[in-house]
Parts: structure tokens; C-alpha cells; sequence
């Protein structure tokens, strides 16, 4: 009986082992993922503020005004 309790209690040890070492694993992966996803919104941040770097003023000021709507083939105005 004493035997088969040793043995128990060594397979606990080992198992609580390995789940340790599972963990840091799992955590250092999530570490790693975390990092790369701040530098994936990072880099989409630049592509954006580098988009709006390259437009030029009249699509600024297109984008800026007011729907056109035409009536009878002119332009209405206010």
C-alpha cells in the first residue's frame, strides 16, 4: 500500500511538473501573439495616416462638401 501511494504521489509531482511547464509554454505564446497583434494594428495605423498623407486637397474638400442633388438638369445650390 505505502508503495503504490510513493508511486501516486510521484506520478502528482510529475504531472503538476509538466503543467507548469505547459503553462509558462501557453503563456509565452500568448506573450508572443499579443506582441504581434500591437504590431500589426501599428503597422495598419501607418498605412492609414500614410493613405491620408497622399490626398491631395480637392478630394479633402469633395469629401468635405455637401452631397449634389440636380434638379431638372441643374445644379442645386444650398
Amino acid at each position: 500500500m505505502f508503495d503504490e501511494l510513493v508511486f501516486r504521489s510521484q506520478n502528482i509531482c510529475k504531472f503538476a511538473s509538466e503543467s507548469e511547464e505547459l503553462s509558462a509554454i501557453l503563456y509565452c505564446a500568448n506573450d508572443n501573439v499579443m506582441v504581434e497583434m500591437e504590431e500589426l494594428k501599428s503597422k495598419r495605423k501607418g498605412t492609414c495616416s500614410l493613405f491620408h498623407k497622399d490626398a491631395n486637397l480637392k478630394s479633402v474638400n469633395e469629401l468635405q462638401s455637401p452631397p449634389r442633388v440636380r434638379t431638372r438638369g441643374h445644379p442645386k445650390i444650398g
